[in-house]
């Protein structure tokens, strides 16, 4: 399973997107942390991977833990999705 979250602030690092995922959420470990420069880099992109075997629950929980979560100063959105290619 991959999660992608967007609209994270443009200096963004993976440590970030770890802390957040795991302390400030309460999610598991996760297997990969990508971060990637958005739009006009103004916004960061993370892509984060679990287990392929993942529950389903677990993506539904994250996407709804985050989508709306306001994290300095953005919104944030996330997304579930069942095709990471590392």
């Amino acid at each position: 399973m991959q999660l992608l979250i967007s609209n994270l602030p443009a200096d963004t690092s993976v440590a970030d997107v770890h802390a957040l995922l795991t302390q400030q959420i309460g999610a598991a470990e996760p297997l990969d942390i990508r971060v990637e420069s958005g739009e006009a880099g103004r916004n960061a992109l993370a892509f984060i991977r679990y287990p392929e075997d993942s529950p389903e629950a677990l993506g539904r929980v994250l996407d709804d833990k985050i989508s709306g979560l306001h994290y300095k100063g953005h919104d944030l959105d996330a997304a579930v999705t069942h095709n990471f290619k590392g």
